[in-house]
């Protein structure tokens, strides 16, 4: 039986922003499950619970071992939660793409404006740097980890101009902010916060990771 993939979209997208990379690791003869969640509309407990645990159970059960997860950017802080939750035993290697670990800048400059609230939700605004946000609340992480951070800004400017964000950054999360205590391997790649999950070199350090537990030698 092949090893089964769990692939997470970043707030505000669909499972269509990681087409790219399942299709690269169906290609791998990983069996993936890329899922939508409703990123928006629900917090971080009820998103864990209606839609990342019952396609956790369903990938273990089936594969019968533990279950390896890409995710991008808030997707990496959802696996968190959920082993904060649940524990990490149903958990294989995670490759995390951008994800703000530490808390984003951005987020804390946006949630001052209700516009922001109102398109993001509830998890959106949970997003931030502060002991009160979501990224505070998790332990480190009890998994193999290995974390893609990007250093192009350029993207999008201006936002990587107006906010505050510590350089180098991706143009909405810094290369400091990627980093979690208890992971494996970290890179830094030259890619933009959104457009990294469409880059061919980032869906062949992913793999690599899941097949070795190390970015090294990728190719």
């Amino acid at each position: 039986m092949s090893r089964a993939v769990i692939v997470l979209h970043g707030i505000a997208m669909n499972r269509m922003w990681m087409a790219g990379m399942a299709r690269h690791l169906r290609g791998k003869h990983y069996t993936v499950y890329d899922i939508s969640y409703p990123s928006r509309e629900k917090t971080f407990d009820q998103l864990v619970d209606d839609h990342i645990t019952p396609v956790v159970k369903e990938a273990f059960e089936k594969s019968g071992q533990p279950v390896d997860f890409v995710v991008h950017s808030m997707g990496g802080l959802l696996v968190r939660y959920y082993a904060q939750k649940y524990g990490a035993a149903k958990i294989g290697r995670v490759v995390m793409i951008g994800t703000p670990n530490r808390g984003s800048e951005v987020a804390d400059f946006l949630r001052r404006f209700p516009p922001f609230e109102w398109y993001f939700g509830v998890a959106g605004q949970t997003l931030g740097t502060t002991a009160d946000d979501i990224h505070a609340k998790l332990p480190p992480v009890p998994f193999e980890c290995g974390i893609i951070a990007g250093r192009n800004h350029y993207f999008h400017f201006p936002t990587s101009y107006i906010v505050d964000i510590p350089r180098p950054n991706d143009g909405l999360v810094s290369i400091d902010s990627t980093k979690v205590d208890g992971m494996k391997d970290h890179v830094v790649i030259f890619g933009d916060h959104s457009l990294m999950v469409w880059m061919p070199g980032v869906w062949k350090l992913a793999s690599q990771f899941l097949g070795t537990g190390s970015f090294k030698d990728a190719a």
